[in-house]
């Protein structure tokens, strides 16, 4: 777990220089715990050993969700282009639903199209990303605009390890990554990051989440 352990302190940091400058949510972040913690999952949900490691050291911390039946998440916020909410794990199932299960009432049933051991572990604009729990490293997928899902990162620990360069760039462009007048990805912004994300995720897995995060 070191390549993780160590995509998530990046991620954590360039999080947090991020949201001092320019975030927008206050309490509503990824944070590490002081100790480790069993999370409250229903045991329905497959937890691969990268989901597990980071429920247990880390915490989608939600201080408005807090005694109301709002569903926890932490808030990533990407500048002013993207934002993503990571569900907290004892939330997991009603982030299922919709997609693992499926009906508009209690007892909710399972989709024969989805896989059982594909969760959903956050979301972008009501499309879901993906963690493949039965597959080595949990490779991360991305579905949008009700498509089948398709492949960003071959690990977890490439996702965070993304969403870092993503996040450390929009900082160093002072949170404004989108043209105030055409709402269009600021194009030295993409020139910045697209190379970075080629290196770590290659061109085909980088150009599925520029274009699941509406940056292209």
């Amino acid at each position: 777990m070191q390549k993780l352990d160590a995509a998530l302190k990046q991620f954590v940091e360039q999080q947090d220089l991020y949201n001092e400058a320019y975030g927008l949510f206050r309490q509503h972040d990824l944070r590490p715990r002081e100790q480790p913690y069993q999370p409250e999952v229903d045991k329905r949900i497959p937890l691969s050993p990268e989901l597990m490691y980071l429920y247990t050291h880390y915490e989608m911390r939600d201080v408005k969700a807090e005694g109301t039946l709002k569903m926890k998440s932490a808030a990533v916020e990407i500048g002013d282009a993207a934002l993503l909410s990571f569900v907290a794990p004892e939330h997991l199932h009603r982030q299922q639903q919709g997609y693992r299960w499926i009906g508009r009432n209690e007892p909710y049933v399972e989709s024969p199209s989805w896989k059982a051991n594909h969760v959903v572990i956050a979301n972008f604009n009501d499309d879901p990303l993906i963690v493949d729990t039965n597959e080595v490293n949990s490779p991360v997928y991305a579905a949008f605009e009700g498509g089948e899902p398709r492949r960003i990162a071959d690990s977890l620990s490439d996702l965070f390890a993304a969403l870092a360069i993503l996040i450390e760039a929009a900082h160093s462009y002072g949170g404004e990554v989108k043209d105030e007048e055409t709402y269009e990805t600021k194009p030295e912004y993409l020139e910045h990051v697209e190379p970075l994300l080629v290196d770590l995720l290659g061109a085909e897995y980088t150009a599925h989440l520029v274009e699941y995060l509406s940056l292209r």
